[in-house]
């Protein structure tokens, strides 16, 4: 089961990674910030449900980054 824990948390990371670039350029206290991020809380609401509870780190990269210009892969692995 680490092994599926392991996997799951390197797909909610660059999910993360993902989601900040997209909303890089969203005002955090406009509509389609909040909107954006309320709907990547539910689906991680949905991994909670199966046993899989990465609440905390849905959108962190997303608090604590601005965007950044780090390069960032195709995810075509």
């Amino acid at each position: 089961m680490s092994a599926c824990v392991k996997w799951a948390k390197e797909q909610v990371d660059a999910f993360n990674v993902i989601l900040s670039r997209q909303l890089s350029s969203a005002d955090r206290e406009g509509h389609v910030w909040k909107e954006c991020m309320e709907q990547a809380r539910e689906h991680g609401q949905m991994l909670s449900e199966v046993g899989l509870d990465f609440k905390n780190l849905i959108g962190r990269e997303t608090d604590t980054t601005s965007g950044g210009n780090s390069p960032v892969g195709l995810g075509l692995a």
